[in-house]
Formats: structure tokens, C-alpha cells, sequence
């Protein structure tokens, strides 16, 4: 007898779930080094250049503009990203990280990868690695085509 396929919405819910169990286990493991993972993202988003102004950082995050803001303005605040202006346009400011800024966020990443390495013990390696390939390719649909 093949399996069933799951209800659509309980399965959200439990995507759903799951997110909120390691958001918050994440959090809750990073809080020595003052970083959440909205910080982790967009820190790591500047350092990775793919995004170099705030409007193109909120783009590539799927964040929207008035929480991108307040974003990078604590993270601006702490010392952990600074703007300039940019040399083609005056009204846009790039956004870099800071020496501190890469400090955290290497500090930071440690704490999530022990908290998630606990989440995921209920998981095999096995499963660990399906689980892996199957959120990836959940994921990657909703990247832009590539050229």
C-alpha cells in the first residue's frame, strides 16, 4: 500500500512549527554573542556582497523596507554594519560590515550550528542529509531563474 500524501495544511503548520522551534533555540543559544538570526542573515547577506544598498540587501532578504531599516539601524547602532553614501548615487547608502560586525556573526554561527546539531539529534546522518536535500529543494523554487 503506497502512503498517503500529507494534508497540505497540516504540513505547513508544521513547517511552520519546526521554524519557530529552531528560531527560538537559535536565539536562545546566541545570546552571549548579541546576534539573532534576523541579525545573522542580513550580517551575513553584506558580507557575502550580495547585496550592496540597502534597497538590494531587503530584496535579496524578502525583508520589507520599514524592518530592514530598523535592522540595520541597531546593527549600525552596535557597531556591527556602517553606511556610506555611494560614489554614483548620493541619496543611496551602501551598507558594510565591520571588523566587529565579522566577529559576532563567526561567534554568532557557532552558537546556532551547536543549537541546531541538538534539534537535529532526533534525526540519523541519513536523515539529517534528506532533510537537508528535501528543505533545499522546497526552498530553491522560489529562486529567481538563473541566467
Amino acid at each position: 500500500m503506497e502512503p498517503q500524501p500529507s494534508d497540505p495544511a497540516a504540513l505547513g503548520l508544521l513547517m511552520y512549527r519546526a521554524h519557530q522551534l529552531a528560531r527560538a533555540k537559535a536565539n536562545q543559544a546566541a545570546k552571549p554573542s548579541g546576534i539573532e538570526l534576523q541579525h545573522a542573515g542580513v550580517l551575513t547577506a553584506v558580507r557575502d556582497g550580495g547585496a550592496r544598498n540597502q534597497r538590494e540587501l531587503g530584496a535579496a532578504l524578502g525583508i520589507d523596507k520599514s524592518t530592514l531599516v530598523r535592522i540595520v539601524d541597531d546593527l549600525e547602532h552596535r557597531g556591527l554594519l556602517r553606511r556610506r553614501r555611494t560614489p554614483n548615487d548620493r541619496r543611496a547608502y551602501e551598507i558594510l560590515i565591520t571588523e566587529e560586525g565579522e566577529r559576532r556573526l563567526e561567534e554568532a554561527g557557532d552558537l546556532f550550528r551547536t543549537a541546531m546539531a541538538g534539534l537535529l539529534e532526533v534525526f540519523t546522518p541519513e536523515q539529517q542529509q534528506q532533510l537537508h536535500t528535501l528543505l533545499a529543494q522546497f526552498v530553491d523554487q522560489d529562486a529567481p531563474p538563473r541566467t
